[in-house]
C-alpha cells in the first residue's frame, strides 16, 4: 500500500501547484470575500442610524428605513451568493489542502498589515485584451442600436437590479442603480470627428455625490468602450456600503464616500478575464 508521501508524489503537476493565473484568481476571490464580509459589518448600525435621525415625516422615516433595510438585506444575499458559490468553494477547498500538506508557520493576519496585498498588475495599464471585449467597435459612425442593445443585455445579465435602458431617437442610454444607491446617469451616444465612438455622461442630479462620480467618469481610462464605461458605472451600486479597500472605511475625513475605481483584472486558466473594481477615496490613490 503507498504511503501518503507516494501518493502526494503522484498527483499530476498541475494539482499540487497552481499556476500564476490560477493564484491571482483565487486571491481575487478571497478579496472579494473579505470586502463583502467587512460590509455585513455594517449592515445593522446603517439601519438603526436610518430610524435615529430626524426625518421631516413619516414617510420619509419609512423610505429611510426601507433602503437601509434593503440595503441590508441585499448584503447578506451578496455575501451567501459569494460564499456559496463553486468558485469560492474550490480557492476554499483548495487553500485547506495546502495548509494540511504543508501548515507550518501559518499564523493570523490582519489585512491593515499589507494594504497592497492585491495590488497585482492591471489590465488597464497591459495589452491583454479579454474576449468578451475583444472586436468591440471603437470605430465608426457610432454603435449601432444592436450592438448597443446587446451589450445592455449582458450588463442586465451580470447585474441584477440595475436599471437600463435605450432610447434610440435620442441615442441615450438610461442607467438606474437602485436603493440604496439610488442614483441615475444618460449616456449620450455620439462619434467624434475622428471617427471615433464617443460616449458622454451626465446626471440630472446634481448633489455633492453625483458630481464626484461623474468626475470619476469623466476621467476612465478607456472612453471610447461602452461596455467598460457601463461596468464602471454599475460598480457604483453599493457606494453606500462598500469601504474604502485602502484605509477599510466608508467615509474619509470630509465625510466623503469612496468615489475612485480602479479594475483589477486576473486572466483565467481559460483566457477569460475576471474583473473586479476596487473602491479607494481620492486621498487613499
Amino acid at each position: 500500500m503507498a504511503t501518503d508521501e507516494q501518493e502526494f508524489h503522484h498527483v499530476p503537476p498541475l494539482q499540487m501547484e497552481l499556476d500564476e493565473p490560477s493564484i491571482m484568481s483565487s486571491l481575487a476571490r478571497l478579496q472579494e470575500m473579505h470586502i463583502s464580509l467587512r460590509n455585513l459589518r455594517e449592515t445593522i448600525p446603517k439601519v438603526m442610524d436610518s430610524v435615529l435621525v430626524d426625518p421631516a415625516s413619516p414617510d420619509q422615516l419609512h423610505s429611510h428605513f426601507s433602503q437601509a433595510a434593503n440595503g441590508a438585506a441585499q448584503a447578506i444575499k451578496n455575501f451567501t451568493l459569494l460564499v456559496e458559490d463553486s468558485r469560492t468553494k474550490e480557492v476554499m477547498d483548495k487553500a485547506k489542502e495546502s495548509r494540511a500538506r504543508a501548515g507550518e508557520g501559518i499564523t493570523g493576519w490582519k489585512v491593515t498589515e499589507h494594504e497592497d496585498w492585491l495590488n497585482f498588475k492591471q489590465e488597464d495599464g497591459n495589452d491583454d485584451v479579454d474576449k468578451d471585449e475583444e472586436g468591440t467597435a471603437e470605430a465608426g459612425d457610432g454603435p449601432s442600436a444592436e450592438n448597443v442593445n446587446t451589450t445592455l443585455d449582458k450588463l442586465r445579465s451580470a447585474h441584477v437590479g440595475i436599471e437600463v435602458s435605450l432610447d434610440e431617437d435620442s441615442r441615450t442610454v438610461t442607467l438606474h442603480l437602485p436603493p440604496p444607491a439610488q442614483m441615475n446617469f444618460q449616456i449620450q451616444l455620439d462619434t467624434t470627428s475622428g471617427g471615433h465612438n464617443s460616449y458622454s455622461v451626465d446626471s440630472k442630479d446634481k448633489s455633492k455625490l453625483h458630481r464626484a462620480v461623474l468626475e470619476e467618469i469623466g476621467a476612465r481610462p478607456r472612453p471610447n468602450h461602452l461596455a467598460y464605461l457601463l461596468e464602471m458605472l454599475a460598480s457604483y451600486i453599493d457606494i453606500k456600503s462598500r469601504p474604502c479597500v485602502k484605509c477599510s472605511r466608508l467615509l474619509d475625513r470630509n465625510a466623503r464616500f469612496p468615489v475612485v475605481r480602479s479594475r483589477k483584472r486576473t486572466k483565467q486558466p481559460d483566457g477569460r478575464f475576471e474583473s473586479q473594481w476596487l473602491a479607494l477615496h481620492t486621498a487613499c490613490t
